[in-house]
């Protein structure tokens, strides 16, 4: 250089990070939301735009390693809202093997879910909806 000084030596080396299909949608759920960029999202976890684009697609086309695509499309199903008369106290349900992760709170209210066969489900309000529809799902067939 001609004034003496010396340039400016950049050594950091990037590496690639590798996120796990947990991770990917978490991300891909955060950026669905109402409001939300998918910049400012990229942004905050140091992330390429492009690819977080890129998870949406493969997400949306059902294309994502390590993602099992629902068999069936989402649909509507009747609902039917019932008094709840008083009933006789109903029989407790057996305890949950250890370490399950379907642990209703106390406060969890129960919901009655009647299929088309006939066949009722009692499950807690807190249930992840991916559980309730492979229990459902089981108990139709």
């Amino acid at each position: 250089m001609p004034d003496g000084r010396l340039g400016e030596v950049i050594s950091v080396v990037a590496r690639r990070r590798r996120w796990t299909p947990e991770q990917k949608l978490a991300l891909v759920e955060e950026v669905s939301r109402p409001g939300v960029s998918v910049a400012a999202v990229a942004d905050r976890h140091g992330m390429s735009r492009s690819l977080l684009f890129e998870w949406r697609r493969q997400v949306r086309e059902g294309v994502m390693p390590g993602v099992v695509r629902a068999e069936a499309a989402p649909a509507l199903v009747p609902v039917r809202l019932v008094d709840d008369a008083p009933q006789k106290e109903a029989p407790r349900p057996p305890p949950l093997a250890h370490g399950s992760a379907e642990r209703p709170s106390k406060s969890a209210a129960m919901v009655e879910v009647v299929l088309s066969n006939g066949r009722v489900l009692r499950v807690s309000e807190a249930i992840r909806p991916e559980v309730l529809g492979r229990l459902a799902a089981a108990l139709e067939a």
